[in-house]
């Protein structure tokens, strides 16, 4: 079968399908406009015009991550447990993390030489960043929710970095110190929220 020229969304959709395939299969060293372009079943030439090239596959490989994330996000339903409900979301965080470990690292950390997210690309993270305050603002009220929920978010991302290098033990101590460690974390924020007795008029 020949190589489909017409530069089209679907063509640009099929590209980054393939380029998320080969990260999770290989890593980010099998992502290249090569492999990318035969795995499309079209030419480097036109991964390059409808990406820019490899720095623009891997800037749309840090849009799709949070892209995907929020979507497994927005699927969890409240449970009338605002603490339980924000333990979910960091469970999520953890399921995704372990599923598309590559993904969630191009998401988090730096691994392609090519690509440095600028301030624009941070706009991906908007809809995780506005769920996750949401949930962390039903436990704490609003006043303190964004810093918290930052705060909450990087705990988490702590932990995800010691489930993936197995440094948190083995899968039922892992499980057990995760969820008590984002507990106890949120449980902290919502006592360091409330106010000092003794602060009171």
């Amino acid at each position: 079968m020949g190589r489909r020229k017409t530069r089209t969304d679907a063509l640009r959709g099929e590209v980054l399908a393939v380029a998320a395939r080969l990260l999770e299969a290989g890593g980010t060293g099998a992502v290249t406009t090569r492999a990318v372009a035969a795995g499309a079943r079209t030419s480097q030439a036109a991964v390059n015009e409808l990406f820019g090239g490899k720095a623009g596959l891997a800037r749309a490989l840090f849009a799709e991550g949070f892209a995907r994330l929020a979507a497994d996000l927005r699927a969890l339903e409240p449970t009338g447990d605002p603490e339980a409900d924000v333990l979910e979301l960091a469970l999520a965080v953890r399921s995704f993390a372990r599923r598309a470990p590559h993904l969630h690292e191009v998401m988090f950390s730096r691994p392609f030489a090519e690509f440095r997210p600028e301030p624009a690309d941070g706009r991906a993270a908007g809809e995780i960043h506005a769920i996750v305050v949401g949930r962390v603002a039903a436990v704490l009220g609003p006043e303190t929710a964004e810093d918290a929920a930052i705060g909450l978010f990087a705990t988490v991302q702590g932990l995800l970095a010691l489930d993936a290098s197995a440094l948190l033990g083995g899968p039922e101590a892992a499980d057990r110190r995760f969820r008590r460690t984002v507990t106890a974390t949120l449980r902290g924020l919502a006592g360091a929220a409330s106010p000092d007795p003794e602060e009171s008029p």
